[in-house]
This record gives structure tokens, sequence and C-alpha cells, in this order.
């Protein structure tokens, strides 16, 4: 081998890393003029709380500073300065800064995260009626209209949309959805029933005389539905409320079920009572009442001790929340539930 052979051999071997690839020059950061000291990321706020913004700048005089939050622009002169949030949602939110300076301008995101200042008003509930449900229905979507239950039931192989008497529970109609299909939440808006699927990703519409004249997409698990002012209000098993157009399925706002603990995870079954959004939370013996505007959870009803032990251990959890406005009732029931409910909830401090 010649040394001219030797030397290039020598050249790509110092030229390359130890797995025999060659190494590639990182990357060099580019640092910016400008800094945001405040607020820190993920930084807790109670709602009505300003926040705090404090710049920091590498020798340079800036010229402003516009904030940008919900919609709204605001502009400021100086690098420390309180700035109130347009919005009364509680939650994350995500705030854009501009720095501008020299004819340049350098962005920022800030993350805080707004908790209400008022603990949920504790309630439990009072058994009205009691009435039979059946044990084979693991129930997902729950909702009254025109003095009949409409409910729609869960797994694969035994998914379906039920029409039922609400006195006796006879099953009066029903659809039945694909063995591949996990059915979960119920709506109804326009005389049509929105049943949302838990990984299909589908979402099936129904006439009154159950007839599938629609078949919408989404992304993500599908959970709870309920219908908030003609639009869709639906949760995919964190604390985020996605608010969708009924026509097309698209999500045109979001909001997220917070207490002054924090986010309230597992929202499920979904049912709007008199203004509020009741939620069943999943696997938990409770329900929360949610303003369907800013996500403030306001009420805590304890449902616990609605079955005896014996029904308790043949049955799985607490799911499903009906209003039947017309006459102003109330109704719960679980999965494989054997009773359904109608309830009244009271505050804990008016029981006796």
């Amino acid at each position: 081998m010649s040394k001219t052979s030797f030397a290039i051999i020598a050249i790509l071997l110092i030229s390359c890393g130890e797995n025999g690839k060659k190494e590639q020059p990182a990357t060099p950061r580019i640092k910016k003029e400008t800094k945001v000291n405040s607020p820190k990321q993920n930084q807790k706020l109670s709602v009505g709380d300003a926040v705090q913004f404090e710049f920091e700048t590498r020798s340079i005089n800036i010229d402003s500073i516009q904030i940008e939050s919900n919609g709204e622009k605001t502009t400021f002169s100086e690098l420390k300065f309180p700035f109130s949030l347009a919005t009364e949602k509680v939650g994350s939110q995500r705030i854009k800064s501009t720095v501008y300076f020299g004819g340049k301008k350098e962005t920022h995101y800030s993350k805080v995260i707004v908790l209400p200042t008022e603990a949920p008003a504790e309630y439990t509930y009072e058994i009205v009626n009691t009435y039979p449900h059946n044990t084979d229905d693991y129930t997902q979507g729950l909702l009254i209209s025109d003095g009949f239950l409409y409910e729609s039931t869960g797994q694969n192989g035994s998914s379906s949309l039920l029409k039922k008497n609400i006195k006796s529970g006879e099953t009066l109609e029903q659809v039945n959805l694909s063995d591949d299909h996990f059915g979960e939440g119920l709506a109804l808006v326009n005389d049509q029933f929105y049943l949302i699927t838990y990984h299909a990703e589908q979402c099936f519409v129904y006439n009154k005389n159950f007839e599938r004249v629609n078949t919408l997409s989404y992304q993500g698990e599908g959970w709870g539905l309920a219908e908030f002012k003609g639009n869709l209000l639906m949760t995919n098993s964190t604390n985020k409320i996605f608010v969708r157009e009924p026509g097309s399925f698209t999500i045109i706002d979001e909001l997220e079920a917070y207490d002054p603990d924090g986010k309230v995870d597992s929202i499920n079954e979904l049912e709007i009572i008199n203004g509020l959004l009741y939620a069943n939370v999943y696997q938990e013996d409770f329900i929360v009442a949610i303003e369907p505007e800013t996500g403030r959870v306001v009420r805590k009803i304890d449902m616990a001790g609605l079955l005896t032990s014996a029904e308790a251990a043949r049955a799985d959890v607490l799911n499903g929340i009906a209003y039947d406005e017309q006459n102003d009732r109330i109704f719960v029931t679980g999965k494989l539930w054997p009773k359904l409910f109608e309830v009244k909830f009271t505050p804990k401090n008016q029981v006796q």
C-alpha cells in the first residue's frame, strides 16, 4: 500500500466518529437579545390576577412590547408591567409577546395556568324514583327527548343506540354498531342523534327513525357528548372540553375543567342542566358541574351509596346523566347497573 493510500485512510478515520459515521457540526443556538423573566412557564394565577411581566435585554434599548392574548393586543413601553387577561376562562392561557427594538423584533410565548378562586359547592342527592335498567347495557350516553330515554352503550360487539320506556326500562327501538366500534357519548341536535366512538375517530349521525344519515370524523378518543346552544361539547379522557360545530364536527373552541386545586381529569358523560354542564368523572362516585363558558368547576355532587353493596358488586362505575327539561327531572345510572334513578341534587348544608 502506498504512502498516499495510508494518508487517505488516516484522514477518513479522523473524520469519522466512533460509530463510523461522519460527525455533524452542532447547529449554533441563536441568542436572543431579549428574555422573559416573568411570568415563568406554567405559573399559576387566580382568576382576576394580573400577569406580572418582566423582560431582560442584552445591551439594547427597546421601542415597545406588544402583548397578545385571546385575540386582543396591548402595547407597553417599559420592561416591567402588569397585564390583565382578557378572558374569564380558567386553565392554560397562552400569551404572545413581541419586543420591538432598532427596526427588529423578537417573539416569546408564555403559558400561565389560571385557577378559580372559590372551591366547588358541596352537594349530595335525594332519590325521587327508581326504575329498572338492563344490566347488559354498558351505559355511555344518556338523554331524554319527547318522554323517552335514549341511551348509547359501549364495548366492542355490543355497542348500540337504544330508545327506552323510562318507567319499565323496556327497549323500544335499537340500532347496533358494527362489532369493531365501541360506542361512547350521545347528544341530540336538531332532531338528530350524534353518537361518538371510543377509538374509531368516527361520529355516527342518526335521525329520529334510527336511520344513519351521516358519518363525521375527528381525531383522538371520544368520551362524552352534549348539546349546548346548538353546538356540541365533547370530552376525550382529559380535563379538556371541545366545542364542535355539528355540521362539520370541527373544533371551534375549547375549555378546560379546573377547580382551585388544579385540573379535573377524566371528564366523561355530559349533560346540560339549567345552564351548567354536569359531568361524570370516570371511576369516581361523584359528578361535577362546570360553567360551560369558563371551565370553572362550581359544584361537586357526592353520589356514593346509590346501589346496595350486592348490586355494586355486580355492576360497573357510575356513568350516565339525563335531564328531562319539560318536567324538570334528573336521571342517573351506571354501566351494567340494575337501576335508573330519578334524583334531586341538594346542597350538603341543607341536608338534615
